[in-house]
């Protein structure tokens, strides 16, 4: 009975995760999340596409987060599509 629930609660768990990974605002938040959480929830974007089918370049044009290192903002970021799902990261500038 035990077995089963959390069997249940297991599968619940990667389908939302699944179709949260499907959403480039909720991807892009998140990623951004991990480096200011302050940002990611204020922070505004535009997207721009890229010639290459399946990436896409967001630049952060309000409350990027801050490198600690440098103190530099983190404006560009990379949207990869593989089929469904998005992943993110910083692509850097120039």
């Amino acid at each position: 009975m035990i077995k089963k629930k959390i069997t249940t609660v297991m599968i619940v768990f990667t389908v939302l995760v699944l179709l949260a990974m499907c959403s480039r605002e909720f991807m892009f938040r998140a990623t951004v999340f991990i480096y200011s959480p302050k940002s990611a929830i204020t922070m505004e974007y535009k997207e721009k596409n890229i010639k290459n089918e399946g990436k896409d370049l967001c630049v952060i044009t309000k409350n990027a987060p801050i490198e600690e290192a440098t103190q530099a903002p983190l404006n560009t970021w990379i949207v990869y599509h593989f089929g469904p799902l998005k992943f993110v990261r910083y692509y850097g500038e120039g």
